[in-house]
């Protein structure tokens, strides 16, 4: 491990030449499979998602996808939670999951001196998961108590209650996490059904990045991926609704509330979708936006506030943060609204816009400097829909973005009056002109 690390800790940038060689490869059927060879240090990594998110989850047992997930890693085939752990640990293999709303996201970062056993290890855990009663009861202890640690902290009683109110109870709206009834409600059974329905070649997106050639890596993943269902799973139903305009406050006794804003969004292939990254970038998304400016320079309300563009497969959404005091939330709120509605109605500056696309472009290239890097910027791109040449002609398509683009993005995207405003903490009341009886 302390070999790998080291390794890991001089890793060149990629960036350009990675870039320039990523290519497909037809390795594992049903699969999209996108590959970048590279012989600068020895490390392969792997970054592979499946259609496992929470979206999935079976009705009244919200928290299977999570629950599954991080029972991967616990025991697989013939060896118990601690031989795999062991087998793992004796060759520095790093192995990750990181369960989401849409996927299940992997991350297998091996030497390539035991790549194969790094892929045969990762192969068993998905075609032969145990889900053993002690490794099944542990991980149910371990997600109850991260449900019972979030009712104390804000942001996660925000996050919670924001998702359900502007989506619904169901779909996006479900916690990832479940509740402490669904997941004392998840079997063994069903455990294994939804691994059966979700853990399939079927929607799988694989970014494979290192020090392997071409015929040896479609070895790894068909050793891998290759026994796994074809099928993928039913599109999941849309969500019932998007948006749930006005102030929700889930009182609890902060000091510092926490404050979650968001307004309905696009999906990645919308063809507005770089215009309002660009708007979203000056607004809110980048070191000197206008939210920052306004909140944390001018008023001293907050030490930070931002938005981004939220791309899900079945919808999108523009999501910010911030928290403040609790006697100036209100003013925070109302900062907020005015400068969105400023931004909306006069749009950026030729300036700001110019800047925006600067940084675009010339941060973009930092997510590729490593192979763990590349490979995980490479699936998101997958997920997102995007094709393979997207990375040689992405500046160009920003470049392209007229000043024009971005003013009517900003319009039809950033209306203050649809905001939906989530505030985890105890506020005061708002004041009301007095009037004689």
């Amino acid at each position: 491990m302390m070999r790998l690390a080291a390794i890991l800790a001089t890793v060149v940038a990629l960036a350009c030449g990675a870039q320039a060689a990523v290519r497909t490869l037809d390795a594992v059927k049903g699969a999209q499979v996108w590959y970048a060879e590279d012989h600068t240090v020895p490390v392969v990594a792997l970054t592979a998602s499946f259609p496992a998110g929470s979206i999935y989850d079976p009705y009244g047992k919200a928290g299977t996808a999570t629950y599954a997930a991080g029972l991967l890693d616990e025991g697989a085939g013939n060896l118990d939670f601690l031989a795999f752990q062991a087998a793992l640990a004796d060759h520095g293999i790093e192995l990750s999951v990181t369960p989401g709303r849409d996927s299940m996201t992997i991350t297998l970062i091996t030497l390539s001196s035991n790549v194969r056993e790094a892929f045969r290890l990762l192969g068993l855990a998905l075609a032969h998961p145990r889900f053993d009663p002690d490794a099944m009861a542990r991980v149910r202890v371990e997600m109850l108590q991260d449900i019972e640690q979030d009712r104390g902290d804000p942001e996660a009683v925000a996050e919670k209650a924001y998702y359900s109110l502007f989506f619904g109870p169901y779909s996006y709206g479900r916690p990832i996490d479940g509740d402490p009834a669904s997941l004392v409600a998840v079997s063994q059974q069903d455990l294994r059904a939804f691994v059966r329905s979700h853990w399939v070649r079927g929607g799988l997106k694989i970014a494979l990045t290192g020090d392997i050639d071409p015929l040896a890596a479609a070895a790894v993943l068909r050793a891998a991926f290759g026994s796994l269902p074809p099928d993928a799973p039913p599109e999941p139903a849309a969500p019932p609704r998007i948006g749930a305009p006005g102030l929700h406050v889930f009182p609890m006794l902060v000091s510092q509330p926490a404050v979650l804003f968001g307004l309905p969004g696009l999906k990645r292939g919308n063809p507005d979708y770089l215009a309002a990254m660009i708007a979203n970038y000056i607004l809110g998304g980048g070191e000197n936006a206008r939210l920052g400016a306004e909140l944390r320079e001018k008023r001293g309300l907050t030490y930070d506030v931002s938005t981004d563009l939220v791309p899900y497969r079945g919808v999108g959404m523009l999501l910010g943060e911030t928290s403040s005091r609790r006697e100036a939330v209100r003013q925070a709120i109302a900062a907020i609204r005015d400068t969105m509605r400023r931004f909306a109605t006069d749009g950026p500056t030729d300036d700001e816009i110019a800047d925006a696309k600067a940084y675009l472009n010339g941060s973009f290239p930092r997510a590729f400097t490593t192979n763990a890097g590349l490979s995980a910027q490479l699936n998101e791109l997958q997920q997102e829909g995007l094709p393979l040449d997207y990375l040689e002609k992405r500046s160009r398509l920003i470049d392209a973005v007229s000043a024009d683009d971005v003013r009517r993005a900003a319009r039809r995207y950033f209306d203050p009056a649809k905001l939906t405003v989530v505030v985890a903490g105890s506020i005061p009341q708002e004041r009301r002109p007095y009037s004689e009886p």
